[in-house]
């Protein structure tokens, strides 16, 4: 019990950092996606304010527009060069032209937790392509100077197919792209052409390869981190649970200790009240003694059986055992009592008295004269009980049920029925304790199967109450059903 309850100790702590280590990374991650996705956004939303050009608005924007010499640089321009510079029509030079793109591509409003604004250097490094659109969805520009691997070509075809798709905004073919109106007047070979909007694309595949990269370190360090921590905690596991385990060991001494002194005055009362009935005859009080001493015989047996399977302390000696003669052995003992109370018995072990299972003999008619003892107290008067074996694959399976009482099946039936596994668990514990019941039987009959590489497991048919035990068949039997 104390390496199970290290167990669940270390199993919890452990999926505590388990589950902080999966919130700081997913944290860390998402937080880095969304800046990447804001700054990708910044970065499209800066180009189409800029007509595709990083260093500034207007460069194919037709000079002998109205409108051209107050909003556009228009460097196509009449504009020539004065000390090195260009300037356009309201004479601006090429640097004071940057310096406004600049300030655009700042993003004044823009900054903020997880957002910021693009500095030149950053725009000046995009790789993306831009495409011009006219009204009626032809695409009249494509301009590949910022990008190397996507030819003009390429670039229309899949701004055609961006724009049939009816999203302004999305990824496609590792770029993310932004569609956004714009009514200007581009100059194409000296002849203006009127577009209505614009579609820039770029390319996210550097950042993709650092959202993984990212992702992938992140994992790696928590799992450092995860390891690194199991040894401490494995170690202080054992210190926390040192008071615990101190006061279970003790616990387990007393009751080895208490069952063996336990078992000398037991054995003087049984022996005396059999002088007694040989002198004076059987009466009442005579079988209240008898009675009350096997109840205890019971009990002892029973706390002792848990004592010494807690941590697997018993070592059984299993070999091969017909499991049928030992059923009909073991109902003997209690044939009376269920002849009194007129309850139909069935056991139905099958034609093959050769059926042989892997356990260990004595422990297992222990078992079973803890399930059949509990199907003669709980069955009611008239109830049945049948107790079956089947065989299927490498297993098999005794199968023992019982009508139950209607006052007790809406306790028993209407619970999960494997909570009568647990120690000193009873359904009803006024009627148990009446029929003699301590709650501890099902519990030594668990750690029994167990320890005998087995499983127990209840189960509610309507009305009665089913227990299956499971345990390993010998070498060289057939399936049978």
């Amino acid at each position: 019990m104390v390496k199970t309850l290290q167990r669940k100790f270390l199993f919890a702590s452990m999926l505590a950092v388990t589950i902080l280590l999966v919130t700081l990374v997913g944290a860390i991650n998402i937080s880095y996606c969304y800046s990447v996705y804001s700054r990708e956004r910044n970065m499209l939303e800066m180009l189409c304010e800029t007509d595709g050009r990083p260093e500034g608005p207007g460069r194919f924007r037709d000079p002998n527009r109205e409108d051209a010499a107050s909003t556009d640089t228009g460097i196509n321009s009449e504009a020539g060069l004065e000390n090195g510079q260009i300037r356009d029509h309201s004479g601006r030079t090429d640097t004071e032209q940057a310096d406004q793109a600049g300030g655009l591509m700042s993003g004044s409003g823009r900054n903020g937790f997880l957002k910021h604004g693009m500095s030149m250097d950053e725009a000046l490094s995009i790789r993306f392509f831009a495409v011009w659109f006219e009204e009626n969805g032809q695409a009249v520009l494509t301009d590949t100077s910022r990008i190397y691997a996507v030819s003009g070509e390429e670039a229309e075809e899949m701004a055609q197919v961006i724009v049939s798709s009816g999203k302004n905004t999305g990824v496609y073919q590792g770029f993310r792209y932004l569609i956004e109106e714009k009514d200007c007047t581009l100059s194409i070979e000296a002849e203006p052409v009127t577009a209505a909007k614009i579609l820039v694309a770029m390319d996210i595949s550097s950042d993709r390869r650092d959202m993984l990269r990212i992702l992938a370190i992140s994992v790696l360090i928590a799992a450092l981190c995860w390891a690194a921590m199991l040894l401490p905690v494995n170690a202080l596991s054992r210190r926390a649970i040192a008071p615990t385990a101190m006061s279970i060991e003790r616990q387990k001494e007393f009751v080895t200790n208490a069952g063996h002194e336990l078992k000398t005055p037991l054995a003087i009362i049984q022996a005396n009240t059999d002088a007694l009935e040989l002198h004076a005859g059987e009466s009442k009080w005579t079988r209240n003694i008898r009675a009350q001493t096997v109840r205890l015989n019971v009990l002892m047996q029973n706390l002792l059986t848990l004592s010494r399977m807690d941590e697997n302390s018993l070592k059984l000696e299993k070999k091969p055992f017909a499991i049928n003669p030992l059923l009909g052995e073991v109902w003997e003992d209690f044939a009376e009592p269920a002849a009194g109370k007129k309850l139909s018995v069935q056991i139905l072990a099958g034609a093959d008295m050769d059926l042989k299972v892997l356990a260990n003999r004595d422990s297992i008619a222990q078992l079973l004269s803890i399930l059949f003892d509990n199907a003669v107290k709980y069955t009611p008067h008239g109830g049945q009980i049948e107790v079956r074996a089947v065989v299927s694959h490498d297993k098999v399976d005794l199968i023992q049920s019982n009508t139950v009482a209607v006052e007790e099946g809406s306790n028993v039936l209407a619970e999960d029925p494997d909570r009568l596994f647990e120690r000193f668990y009873r359904a009803d514990s006024d009627r148990s304790r009446k029929k003699g019941g301590y709650g501890i039987g099902l519990s030594a009959a668990r750690a029994i199967a167990g320890a005998n590489g087995g499983t127990i497991h209840a189960s509610a048919a309507g009305n009665r109450i089913v227990f299956t035990v499971s345990l390993r068949k010998a070498s060289g039997q057939k399936n049978q059903r």
